[in-house]
């Protein structure tokens, strides 16, 4: 059977070429994203929040909150935070009146894709918090 409209099975060809090779380019920013967010919910009745963003200096900013439900001044958390593995974060903090707390560091960035865990636990309760972001 021959076509009716040569010109629009043509440019059809060309529009389905071109979206071809514009996906390549897509995925590739996909894969580099410049900062990533990831929320939970801890063990008991607590969130907790993982924030790593790549800055301009090619460094990687690194937020770990925890937000307790109840709203309690001076609970202390175990914090461990690590970037592949290695621990760059091993601290003992205090949450603020609003039962939260947040610790930020910035770090030098390893090779390759960063795995970034951070780790709490309530020296109160025993609640544990765990989120994990790779960037």
């Amino acid at each position: 059977m021959k076509s009716r409209h040569p010109l629009l099975v043509a440019a059809s060809g060309l529009v389905a070429a071109g979206a071809a090779v514009s996906l390549p380019a897509a995925a590739a920013s996909a894969a580099t994203p410049t900062s990533v967010v990831k929320n939970g919910h801890c063990s008991g009745t607590s969130l907790d929040n993982l924030q790593v963003q790549r800055e301009d200096t090619g460094r990687l900013s690194v937020d770990f909150g925890v937000d307790m439900a109840r709203h309690v001044s001076g609970v202390v958390w175990k914090v461990t935070e690590s970037d592949n593995g290695t621990t760059f974060v091993s601290t003992n903090v205090r949450t603020i009146a609003d039962g939260s707390f947040s610790i930020t560091r910035v770090i030098v960035p390893r090779p390759g894709t960063n795995t970034i865990v951070g780790t709490a636990t309530s020296a109160l309760t025993g609640e544990t918090c765990k989120l994990t972001a790779s960037i």
